[in-house]
């Protein structure tokens, strides 16, 4: 064996050894997740995290190693600890099981929706217009399901969300209603009536799709409708998750997920329009790629593989677009004259004023 063979060999010791440390520290993280259920606490500890980190790097310095390397790590071996301990969580509920019907149940967040609150131990039940479910009990009837939930959650498109609320306030129903639309404000009207009627209601928006396995840093806004009752119920219903709750009136949703997802989304599609368009094809491309354009190419394709009649919806039915629109041309038209007019001193003061907002707001 000559000497780079040996010094491998001693790389694939170290590697198994690293290995098993990982694994040690997961099996006690575990062992901390299961304390953490018996005793009712949260799984999210930004606290104990930041410290975590903070050890870690301190430890860097030490043997001179990258900062960035070890936070890198650090933050992976953190996300999968809880993980780890989510999926102790994830059965759990601290309140009463419900009888909770999902109407549109065989969409695919509505079905995520439904293994959720089933897992958790609640008795789930589904109304779908395409039919039943092989999975959970289907009613062919809305008021025949509406007699036996104590809970609603709506999961279809939202455009046919006002609709649905008034069949459910002709059914007085009086128990809690939420939905997960990704616009709100066309239903307003009918929320604002179902809570005259009796109705708990409240709104969430998942900011995550159905193909997510577990709440690990993912954030659900709760969109208040001005129903302290039914925002506690969701609440408890992912206080046992490592889901991030966040809390916004319902009237400011769309002006921010305009940004948020309308925003973001369209660039990426304008982006990809752009390269189509060109004289290149992707694979050409890609063999001359720099690490950004990988990254943007990344994004732009998780975008362009979702459901694309949605990703329209939230565009043209987004009230606050046209000042979204008009922000976006403004800002695009304004730093492709600074490039066109030679303007060297405005391009760069877009790009510092662009790290002064994020680092203003990375320090809140």
């Amino acid at each position: 064996m000559n000497e780079i063979e040996k010094l491998r060999e001693e790389v694939r010791e170290v590697d198994k050894e690293i290995i098993k440390l990982i694994g040690k520290r997961l099996s006690i993280t575990k062992r901390i997740g299961g304390k953490k259920k018996k005793k009712g606490i949260p799984l999210r500890d930004w606290k104990v995290e930041k410290e975590i980190i903070r050890n870690a790097l301190d430890a860097a310095s030490k043997v001179e190693l990258s900062p960035d390397l070890i936070k890198t790590i650090m933050q992976n071996i953190i996300t999968e600890s809880r993980i780890q301990q989510e999926i102790l969580h994830y059965s759990s509920y601290s309140g009463d099981k419900e009888d909770i019907l999902i109407i549109g149940g065989l969409g695919e967040m509505g079905l995520w929706f439904a293994k959720f609150f089933a897992n958790q131990g609640h008795n789930v039940f589904i109304h779908d217009i395409k039919g039943k479910s092989e999975h959970f009990k289907s009613f062919e009837k809305l008021d025949e399901a509406v007699n036996k939930a104590s809970c609603i959650l709506i999961a279809i498109p939202f455009e046919f969300m006002p609709e649905i609320i008034e069949k459910i306030i002709k059914l007085e129903f009086k128990g809690t209603v939420l939905d997960i639309a990704s616009l709100k404000d066309h239903s307003k009207k009918s929320i604002e009536k179902a809570l005259e009627h009796g109705i708990n209601y409240t709104s969430i928006h998942p900011m995550f799709g159905p193909r997510v396995s577990t709440l690990t840093d993912r954030i659900i806004c709760l969109c208040d409708c001005g129903n302290p009752s039914a925002n506690e119920k969701i609440k408890n219903f992912f206080k046992d998750t490592s889901a991030t709750i966040v809390e916004i009136p319902l009237e400011e949703h769309d002006r921010i997920i305009s940004y948020v997802l309308a925003l973001s989304h369209i660039i990426n599609i304008i982006f990809m329009k752009t390269l189509m368009d060109g004289e290149y094809e992707y694979a050409d491309l890609k063999k001359i790629a720099s690490t950004t354009f990988l990254s943007q190419m990344g994004t732009t394709k998780e975008v362009i593989t979702e459901n694309s009649s949605l990703y329209y919806a939230i565009q043209k039915f987004n009230p606050f677009k046209n000042n979204l629109y008009d922000r976006l041309e403004q800002a695009l038209k304004y730093v492709i004259e600074s490039v066109v007019k030679g303007d060297k001193e405005d391009f760069i003061k877009i790009m510092e004023e662009g790290k002064k907002w994020i680092e203003i707001s990375e320090q809140r």
